[in-house]
């Protein structure tokens, strides 16, 4: 009796410290997504937010406020009826003036606030950042375009990112942090609704804090072959042989059903020199009518023709990694874990001269004309 006592009593504490931070929805605001840009006067930081009606639905409102400081959430609170809450933000974006400027306040301040969740998303805008959120009020989507970004990883040419792999790339040594990079097009573009167009343009590649240029999405596939399983990305390949139309070579569209990199650090010093070996099994798409899928010598040289492809267009995607001093594959923290003398310094000055050798080879898991 008396252990039943105690097990009630200890269900009970359960359901009261359960029940305390309770909020209701219809007395808080939302937070879904927060911009950060910088203005002629400072800094300029809005929050999409949402505000709970009737029979559940939700109305999206964007809030803005300046300052001289990017954590500006309570000027933000002063600017709305009901407390603000973050703990649903799914987003954080920054104008590409203020990300060629600095993300590290923000990131360190991500960091340290246990509201934020580390499946969080971060993303770059070509224009201000600002402007993608009053974009997303007219979907009245909420999260349309950290959903975006999902999908985009899931079945498309992105790396997998969230706060927590951005934290390991920014505060990791030997490795730099990139993010998914937003184009807004023109007003009244189709598909747009009557606001501009938002897509997904590729990545944004940084050093330290500070975006120092962006990469296309095909060049995004490359990156993710690099660093992860490049399940689901495509690519084209262009093919010599005979055009089916007027307009050149025809190509084929690979679909990656799955990718595996390896990395041999064959010198450390004085110059480090790494052999890269790719194997991708991959399903055809869009193939040109000439191709005989039903012949094996026909397979076996499209695998070779793709191979081949492929290595001559990551040796140019490290090219120019190398050639705008950022390390997204993460190459620095390979030689730092093969020198017990390695330092950011010593690596950052010799990055440039770093001989990379690529091998790829092409297995073609599954071939069709969808």
């Amino acid at each position: 009796m008396y252990r039943r006592k105690i097990y009630l009593v200890i269900i009970l504490c359960t359901v009261l410290s359960a029940c305390s931070d309770q909020k209701i929805v219809n007395q808080i605001c939302l937070i879904h997504a927060i911009s950060f840009d910088t203005v002629a006067n400072g800094k300029k930081t809005a929050a999409l937010i949402s505000h709970f009606k009737e029979q559940g639905k939700t109305e999206l409102e964007v809030l803005h406020t300046e300052s001289n400081s990017y954590i500006s959430l309570p000027r933000l609170n002063t600017r709305t009826n009901d407390p603000l809450e973050r703990g649903q933000a799914r987003l954080v974006l920054f104008g590409k003036t203020s990300a060629e400027k600095g993300t590290g306040t923000v990131i360190h301040h991500l960091l340290r606030d246990p509201k934020i969740s580390s499946r969080l998303q971060l993303g770059v805008v070509e224009r201000d950042a600002s402007e993608l959120l009053e974009i997303t009020t007219k979907t009245q989507e909420p999260f349309f375009l950290s959903d975006m970004i999902e999908q985009n990883m899931r079945s498309g040419n992105l790396p997998l990112m969230n706060l927590h792999e951005s934290l390991f790339n920014y505060y990791g040594e030997g490795r730099d942090m990139f993010l998914p990079y937003f184009k807004i097009g023109r007003e009244g573009a189709a598909g747009s609704g009557g606001h501009g167009e938002v897509k997904i343009d590729g990545l944004a590649l940084f050093r330290s804090d500070r975006m120092i240029t962006e990469i296309s999405m095909k060049d995004a596939f490359l990156l993710k072959m690099l660093i992860q399983n490049s399940k689901n990305g495509n690519y084209r390949v262009p093919l010599a042989g005979k055009a089916s139309n007027n307009q050149g070579e025809d190509f084929i569209l690979l679909r990656s059903m799955h990718s595996k990199a390896n990395y041999i650090v064959n010198n450390v010093h004085p110059i480090p020199s790494i052999s890269i070996r790719l194997k991708l099994v991959t399903e055809l798409q869009n193939v040109p009518d000439w191709v005989d899928l039903r012949s094996e010598e026909q397979l076996t040289q499209l695998e070779k023709t793709m191979g081949s492809y492929l290595k001559k267009e990551i040796e140019k995607f490290l090219s120019l990694l190398k050639k705008n001093k950022v390390d997204p594959v993460g190459l620095g923290d390979l030689v730092r874990s093969r020198s017990k003398e390695w330092s950011a310094q010593d690596f950052e000055k010799i990055y440039q001269e770093i001989k990379t050798t690529v091998n790829v080879q092409v297995k073609i898991g599954n071939a069709g004309n969808a």
